[in-house]
């Protein structure tokens, strides 16, 4: 009679053999030998496939619980084979559906640096939310790749993904903030660059060497960004300039590239601009309100409210010229600079009613620590002059008073547009990069010597 148990490629030796001599032992078994050695060979075929062959170990895995329930009790000559499945395929069987998940996790992977490398931003973003759903903790750069890739195209002009864009660049910058690490196996990357095939190596790559660059060199890079891609879209998309204030604020803090961008700054000041139009309006109301038949004590009241609502339309103004200051010595781009030029001219007859001084203003403004358009805007009272002149005009006036006490008022430039192009000039032509670029995301990987 042949052997039933043989040596499996695991290395088990089974060393159960049935002996000629053994009929009373066999006599006592509810199996046929030849079906349990069917049985086993078949389990042999597919299990020794390995567990590459994902098709085979599962069927392998199917045999081997068909063998336990089949000559489970009973039958004797099965106990050595029995003993080694009972303990092995729990262990197989979750070897296979890790593998399987890893299979999978791979598939999506693919998915996703491929949509990177031809552009498909919607099956970008499809992919890349899956895998910040069920792996967030291990791509969590996948995060800042979502956050840019609509931020950039919000700087386009294309809104489509804005809304994504938002959700991961806030989360990034919480998780930034929140000092999370940002890994791709031991490797930390804020974002994924990938560089176009053939590019020679180099001390510093442009973004022009990259087939993508949605990577960030440092940690407050990746939060510069972050913060002005948020309040862009805020501001442009949204229409919520107040709500995009602190965003861009913290976009141009630092020594990073994002503090150099012109587009926070003009930002700002279209910002400042559209206050000192309500500040107009209100300033208006208060002198029509102004009625001779007033006491004295009710027409200085009067006044020093008209007084002070123009201290703070001073204030506002003077913001706004230092925020587009900065915007138009820091752009390059020629239309950009005179669409900023003629805000800030705007800005600056509005505020003193004249343009003399204007170019040396600019260059102490640059020098100035920027303000925080979050905080309150300090009234600015100017001294007040001996002349007499009680003309109304559509714009904030100087903070001027006639010997009466009411403001006097200027006629400024026309007023510019509150609202930037759709395609700002600070688009990311000056994205910093890392100098060794990440690649497409790669599975983590332990290095030799890892536990």
């Amino acid at each position: 009679m042949k052997k039933i148990f043989r040596f499996m490629n695991t290395g088990l030796i089974l060393t159960a053999v049935i002996a000629l001599g053994a009929v009373a032992g066999l006599a006592q078994d509810t199996c046929v030998a030849a079906e349990v050695e069917a049985a086993q060979d078949k389990f042999d075929v597919e299990y020794k496939k390995g567990l590459k062959d994902r098709a085979g170990r599962r069927e392998a895995i199917r045999l081997g619980k068909e063998f336990i329930e089949k000559f489970g009790t009973g039958c004797s000559i099965a106990d050595v084979r029995l003993t080694w499945l009972k303990t092995n395929i729990p262990v197989k069987e979750d070897e296979l559906i890790k593998a399987l998940a890893d299979d999978a996790e791979n598939v999506l992977i693919t998915r996703f640096n491929d949509s990177l490398k031809t552009k498909n931003w919607d099956e970008a973003y499809a992919s890349g939310r899956e895998i910040m759903t069920k792996h967030a903790d291990k791509y969590r750069p996948v995060e800042i790749v979502l956050g840019a890739v609509g931020g950039d195209e919000a700087f386009k002009g294309n809104f489509k993904y804005s809304d994504e864009a938002m959700k991961y660049a806030k989360q990034s910058i919480a998780d930034l903030e929140a000092g999370k690490p940002f890994l791709l196996g031991q490797d930390t990357v804020y974002g994924l660059s990938l560089l176009k095939p053939g590019t020679p190596k180099k001390p510093k790559y442009t973004n022009e060497d990259f087939l993508y660059n949605f990577a960030f060199g440092t940690k407050d890079e990746a939060l510069g960004w972050m913060n002005l891609y948020m309040g862009y879209i805020t501001q442009i998309h949204k229409k919520d300039k107040a709500g995009a204030l602190p965003y861009i604020y913290k976009s141009t803090l630092g020594n990073t590239e994002s503090s150099k961008q012109p587009t926070g700054y003009g930002l700002i000041g279209y910002y400042y601009v559209e206050q000192g139009d309500k500040l107009v309006d209100e300033i208006k109301a208060l002198e029509a309100a102004q009625d001779p038949k007033d006491t004295e004590e009710v027409a200085k009241q009067k006044i020093e409210a008209i007084k002070a609502k123009v201290a703070i339309s001073n204030g506002t103004n003077q913001r706004a010229i230092n925020a587009f200051s900065r915007a138009y010595t820091l752009t390059t781009d020629a239309k950009y600079k005179t669409d900023i030029k003629k805000a800030l001219d705007f800005s600056y007859n509005r505020r003193f009613g004249k343009m003399d001084g204007v170019d040396a203003w600019i260059a102490n403004a640059v020098k100035q620590p920027f303000e925080n358009p979050s905080t309150p805007v300090a009234p600015v009272s100017d001294p007040e002059p001996v002349t007499t002149t009680t003309s109304t005009t559509n714009t904030t006036p100087p903070a001027t008073t006639t010997t009466n006490g009411k403001p006097a008022t200027t006629t400024p430039a026309t007023k510019p547009s509150t609202a930037p192009a759709t395609k700002p000039a600070a688009t990311p032509a000056t994205k910093p990069v890392a100098t060794k670029p990440s690649a497409s995301i790669k599975k983590p990987v332990k290095k030799r010597g890892a536990k």
